[in-house]
């Protein structure tokens, strides 16, 4: 798509938060500062672990792939929410979502008085790089920039961002108008099983982000600075309507889609119901061609992705910003994607929900860690501290992440959902075994005082055997008790470490 071009004057004029303070550090920055690494910071909404080429050859991703083949690639890699707000919370303020205090999407995000510790932009630009940000960070408040100087984003609106409703209105109403029968969140049955856009890709919210990021890159570099450059898209989520060709790059009669397990009703103790959508009343009725036409959708969204980021690191390799970068790449969670009895969109801890794709890449990568697949237990509340120790940052003392470019090893990961009501559901996994308790949820949603008292049911899978998780083990007294019993008492010490960080809020039942 051809970028529209943005003086630099142009930008400095717009208001967009503390762009002239950061300026004037930046002017006065020592040649040794500056030599410090660019940090690209790519990322998107609801993409599963296994939708990458890198993973599953049926996907095209091909830029994606490269940085998994020149960087470091971390199967094992979960988020610590499958959702966005907490998911996001938690892995720009480097706290597990518990310690946040942000554990449900809504209206649930913290004013800019209450965060716990700074943001990771302005983690960066107190550090003396510019900060750009372009696309989605859903704080599930409308906040400040936090930390961004220059921002622009489609959703999710941010006090000082340019918007796209303001910018391009007449674009955004027809995106608008073309997505109004997806529904709310474009997730409904119809948003899933999808269909061609007739928009131009400048006229979805994303096409629209990436043209603003290449403007900027061309136009609105500081040199004096390093950059901290984030793009976030809000797709391959629901809805499906990616822009014409990318469907055309994929064989409907090719695609294989979700297999049900053998079950009469819902065998998912810890997760909401799968009907409250019509889920199930649709998709257990879909032709096996509905399937496809799904599933494919979900894939050439995942590749129209793909072809902005390329787009984005060439336009970056150009200006040489890539010359000394760190790139990482992330999906904030999954997508179930009709899995385990018509199961769509995320809120479980299931692998395809709750695993993410992960990828540390970029010539400031130590080079004995490029081309390498890691398997550590990796969680994207490490992100914050691995870039900042990159970059020469240091670390607030409360975050807890681990840095991934080092070699700290932890010995399951962590995630958390609090959707049903009154419960609490933690997750405790290994590349072999996956351990869910369920607990009597406290009211100060406080992870750091349960204990094993306040269980009320749980599952427990052997992934090596069952990937699928279908076979829960939990109340199977010949199924791998002394694992199971060594994974629980790791968790319940885990949880004694998830102590509240924030100024506690009014809190509502759910």
């Amino acid at each position: 798509m051809k970028a529209h071009a943005i003086a630099l004057a142009a930008i400095l004029a717009t208001p967009l938060g503390a762009v002239t303070p950061a300026a004037t550090e930046g002017a006065s920055r020592k040649a040794a500062d500056r030599a410090r690494p660019n940090v690209i910071f790519l990322m998107d909404d609801q993409h599963r672990w296994d939708a990458l080429g890198w993973v599953n050859p049926a996907v095209r991703t091909p830029h994606l792939d490269a940085l998994a083949k020149s960087g470091v690639f971390f199967d094992q890699a979960v988020c610590q929410a499958p959702m966005c707000t907490p998911s996001r919370n938690s892995m720009m303020l480097g706290l597990y979502p518990n310690q946040a205090g942000v554990l449900r999407n809504g209206r649930t995000g913290l004013a800019d008085d209450q965060l716990p510790t700074p943001p990771l932009p302005e983690m960066f630009r107190k550090a003396g790089y510019q900060t750009a940000g372009f696309g989605k960070t859903h704080w599930g408040i409308v906040c400040s920039t936090r930390g961004f100087e220059i921002r622009y984003a489609a959703e999710c609106p941010e006090e000082g961002a340019v918007m796209m409703k303001d910018d391009a209105r007449e674009a955004k109403t027809r995106y608008d108008a073309e997505s109004e029968t997806m529904g709310g969140g474009e997730e409904n049955n119809d948003g899933y099983l999808g269909f061609t856009s007739r928009l131009p890709e400048h006229e979805h919210r994303d096409g629209w982000v990436t043209g603003k990021c290449l403007d900027f890159i061309e136009h609105g570099i500081d040199p004096k600075r390093p950059l901290f450059l984030y793009l976030s898209f809000l797709k391959p989520h629901a809805g499906h309507n990616v822009p014409a060709g990318y469907e055309d790059l994929y064989d409907p009669g090719t695609v294989k889609y979700a297999r049900q397990p053998p079950w009469q009703e819902d065998r998912s103790p810890h997760a909401l119901g799968v009907n409250d959508r019509g889920y199930t009343d649709y998709w257990s009725k879909a032709s096996a061609e509905q399937w496809r036409l799904m599933t494919l959708r979900y894939r050439a969204n995942c590749t129209w992705i793909d072809d902005m980021f390329g787009r984005t690191l060439q336009k970056l390799k150009e200006q040489g910003l890539l010359d000394n970068a760190i790139i990482v790449y992330c999906s904030d969670h999954g997508e179930m994607l009709g899995e385990r009895r018509y199961r769509f969109n995320k809120y479980c801890l299931y692998e395809s929900s709750v695993r993410v794709p992960l990828i540390l890449s970029g010539t400031a990568i130590p080079k004995e860690l490029r081309g390498v697949t890691d398997h550590r237990p990796a969680e994207l509340v490490d992100l914050y501290p691995s870039l900042l120790r990159a970059a020469g940052i240091e670390v607030p003392e409360r975050v807890v992440g681990l840095d991934l470019l080092g070699g700290q090893q932890r010995p399951a990961s962590f995630s958390t959902l609090h959707e049903r009501q009154g419960e609490a559901a933690f997750m405790w996994r290994t590349a072999t075994h996956k351990l869910i308790l369920v607990m009597k949820r406290r009211a100060e949603l406080d992870a750091g005082n349960y204990t094993a008292g306040d269980i009320i049911g749980g599952e427990f899978y052997d992934l090596a055997k069952d990937p699928q998780e279908w076979n829960n083990l939990y109340a199977d007294p010949a199924a791998a008790q002394a694992t199971l019993k060594m994974m629980t008492g790791q968790l319940l010490e885990f949880l004694k470490t998830q102590g509240r960080m924030t100024k506690p809020k009014q809190e509502t039942s759910q």
